[in-house]
């Protein structure tokens, strides 16, 4: 039977989870003695582990319906991508390929998942529903990365790291109409909310900078100019800001700016790594990893930095949170 643990000496119940106006984190962690998939409320008073099993779990993705949850399963170099329901109840494996599986993102719908397949030297890009049927190759040239789908679900941008075919790609979820963007090392592309531009990261110029772009390649912009790697954007919700890591202050602290670069704050002052951020469904708050005691901890703040509160505090590694 699964267990709903305790947190800070408080008896929780899934109900607390379910019914919060915020919906739950969802994140990694080894705590238990192998990497688990859990999901904790945004007040850190309602934990659940929801893969609970021998297996490691890693990598969550949340449905943008919020009702699934998308990971990899097993060792990086023979794993598979399964779905698991929110809460824990539902469990099912997608891919049953040896090798590698990587990258798996969520389409609008929540009904189906583009993925990386590694196998040896070969690195392909496929889409598929959420049990596994009806796989589609996504394209001919070899895909590195899957970075998101447009809005709409008409797009999704994918990226290929080496070679003369290195940059970024669009492509139909049905595999026609490719088209390349970029030429250049760029990687983590993401769509902004109304699917018009795309942030990404580039080593174009020599070190890791985040640029923006229009969704067609065209007015493509370098927002950041430091000697120091950024990397990790996150649009918000609205579309107005953008949150990335940025190292330019002697180690790795969250930034907000607006989609131009301008208006830049530091959201983090802790001295200590913060990464991974990413927003929640409202824009309100932003989750983060820190590293203050030397271990991964989940950490929530107000959307301007405020009032932040650790939501894990153990010995063990927390990474990966998604909301």
């Amino acid at each position: 039977m699964r267990i709903l643990l305790a947190l800070a000496g408080f008896s929780m119940l899934a109900a607390v989870a379910c019914s919060s106006a915020t919906p739950s984190i969802i994140f990694t962690s080894d705590r238990d003695g192998n990497l688990e998939i859990y999901s904790i409320s945004s007040d850190g008073e309602a934990l659940l582990n929801v893969t609970d099993s021998s297996e490691n779990e890693s990598k969550p993705v949340k449905s943008p319906d919020g009702t699934l949850v998308a990971f990899q399963s097993g060792s990086d170099s023979n794993n598979a991508i399964e779905v698991i329901t929110s809460d824990g109840g539902t469990r099912t494996r997608m891919t049953n390929l040896g090798g590698g599986h990587r990258y798996q993102r969520w389409a609008p719908s929540s009904s189906r998942l583009a993925y990386v397949y590694e196998n040896g030297s070969d690195s392909t890009i496929y889409i598929a529903n959420t049990d596994g049927s009806n796989p589609i190759k996504l394209s001919s040239v070899p895909g590195d990365e899957v970075g998101d789908w447009s809005g709409d679900g008409k797009l999704i941008v994918f990226v290929v790291r080496e070679g003369e075919g290195r940059g970024l790609y669009l492509r139909n979820p049905d595999g026609v109409n490719e088209r390349r963007l970029t030429d250049t090392p760029d990687s983590s592309p993401v769509w902004s909310p109304n699917s018009r531009k795309l942030v990404f990261v580039s080593t174009r110029d020599g070190n890791s900078e985040i640029y923006v772009m229009n969704a067609d390649g065209s007015g493509q912009v370098r927002i950041t100019d430091t000697d120091e790697p950024e990397h990790s954007p996150v649009w918000s919700p609205d579309g107005r800001k953008l949150l990335f890591v940025s190292e330019r202050d002697g180690n790795a602290e969250i930034y907000v700016s607006d989609s131009r670069g301008s208006d830049l704050q530091r959201l983090t002052q802790n001295g200590v790594r913060d990464d991974q951020p990413v927003w929640s469904p409202d824009g309100k708050q932003i989750a983060f990893v820190s590293y203050l005691d030397g271990d991964a901890d989940i950490v929530v703040m107000n959307a301007d930095g405020t009032e932040q509160s650790r939501l894990t505090n153990n010995s063990a590694q927390d990474t990966d949170p998604a909301w």
